[in-house]
């Protein structure tokens, strides 16, 4: 990096720009001159990113929580606000920072990986013992007069931001010093040393252990019987029957070889021909092979495209393609064998590595899926109810673009008849973080 565009960096990374704030309702207490210091209880980081292909030379989650947290602590050595062994006047700190990395056009379809600046959240709180002092949560934060352009290296820009965010929490902390001791002091009146020492004692939470689930020994999961099925379709039926299968399997998740090789074998038998009917075939049939997401069969797309093909064909193909790439990194979480239940039928195993994967659109699809035709599937409603409970409180990055999930989750609760999700969705309709999860909640509560 050129020696006068560093400093210059660091500099602008110094500053960020605040444009929201959330913060709990503080109590008044009496001016209290005592000093206090601060230790750092609990620091955690947690990165996304809005295009999670790009794997440039980023910081990893670890490293920036790590480096921030560094930086942090020495800044209170610093300021002489750290509190050291024997200290007794000592507030604790929580404290979380949602870290989002953002690209040039991560809203359209042509993405490129060129980091914008990160969007920053940072939720704070301060303690004595269990008793919340205080609680912070400043979003949609934006590191302030810096052109990302002039960086090439991405792991310099992002170090830089650690030491802003350590800035920022720094600054946020002497803001509110004086309120902090004047409750500290309010809350301990009267206490020896070691009464104060006894206060600030505390309650770990246990984070909620999900059992994990033993797998599955095969990859070809799927019941023989419903193998057969398609088997017999394929070889028995017209070919308008055929198609009826073809666009069925778009429709679903299938990874059964011994079907999609029939239908791989029609596309390679099929592909040249300048019959209009056997085009019509080849079409669907291409288009299943894509939707499939097995990479396996890439191959016979590609010799399409490069072999003597109707035009009308290529022009299909070439889309199926490009639906294929993010069909086959979803298939692998729909048949990710090492997550199913030997207990569970194909399609709630199913159902439920969509449910908890990263994907919005499987999530989405999932939910939908239940509310359709799962409502008496109580496995998936628990599961269901898990994610809600785990998820739909937190005010995190990372959960915030699953509100609509979330919704139709409480909608599928609702709409099941159980009563036993009515305290979940009560809780939801006064907790849940997103104004629409909330509305879903209190509207489907009532259905119970």
């Amino acid at each position: 990096m050129n020696r006068y565009i560093k400093p210059i960096l660091l500099a602008c990374f110094s500053l960020l720009l605040l444009n929201a704030c959330a913060q709990t309702s503080t109590k008044t207490y009496p001016h209290s001159d005592i000093k206090i210091k601060y230790s750092v209880r609990y620091f955690e980081a947690d990165v996304i990113q809005s295009v999670p292909e790009f794997e440039g030379d980023y910081l990893s989650r670890e490293q920036l929580e790590t480096i921030t947290k560094a930086k942090f602590i020495n800044l209170l050595k610093e300021n002489d606000l750290l509190a050291e062994e024997g200290d007794v006047n000592v507030v604790d700190l929580d404290i979380f920072v949602d870290y989002s990395r953002r690209f040039v056009g991560d809203a359209t379809p042509f993405p490129v990986e060129k980091m914008l600046s990160p969007i920053i959240a940072l939720h704070e709180a301060s303690y004595l013992g269990d008793i919340a002092i205080r609680k912070n949560i400043n979003r949609g934060m934006t590191l302030k007069g810096i052109s990302t352009g002039l960086i090439g290296d991405n792991t310099e820009l992002e170090r830089a931001a650690t030491g802003a965010i350590a800035n920022s929490l720094m600054e946020r902390l002497q803001n509110v010093n004086q309120y902090d001791r004047n409750a500290f002091a309010a809350m301990t009146a009267g206490m020896t040393d070691k009464q104060i020492e006894q206060k600030r004692r505390y309650t770990q939470k246990q984070a909620p252990v999900k059992v994990q689930p033993p797998g599955l020994a095969s990859e070809q999961y799927l019941p023989e019987e419903l193998v057969q099925q398609y088997l017999t379709r394929l070889a028995e039926g017209s070919r308008d029957e055929r198609i009826d299968l073809y666009k069925q399997l778009v429709g679903e998740w299938n990874n059964s070889s011994a079907v999609y090789d029939v239908i791989n074998a029609t596309v390679l038998a099929g592909y040249e021909s300048t019959n209009a009917d056997t085009t019509e075939e080849v079409i669907w049939a291409s288009k299943a092979l894509a939707y499939s997401g097995l990479e396996r069969y890439r191959s016979t797309l590609d010799a399409v495209m490069n072999g003597n093909a109707p035009e009308r064909l290529k022009n299909y193909v070439e889309g199926y393609l490009e639906t294929m790439t993010d069909r086959t990194k979803q298939a692998k979480v729909v048949h990710n064998v090492s997550t199913m239940y030997p207990e569970l039928d194909w399609q709630t195993n199913q159902l439920m590595n969509m449910l908890n994967s990263s994907d919005k659109q499987l999530r989405g699809n999932a939910a939908q899926a239940i509310y359709r035709k799962h409502l008496n599937n109580e496995r998936l409603l628990d599961e269901i109810s898990d994610i809600l409970r785990q998820e739909a409180k937190i005010p995190r990055n990372r959960y915030v673009g699953f509100s609509d999930f979330y919704a139709w989750n409480c909608r599928v609760l609702g709409s099941s008849g159980n009563v036993k999700y009515k305290a979940l969705l009560t809780d939801l309709a006064e907790n849940a973080y997103s104004h629409k999860v909330r509305e879903y909640a209190d509207e489907f509560a009532d259905e119970l």
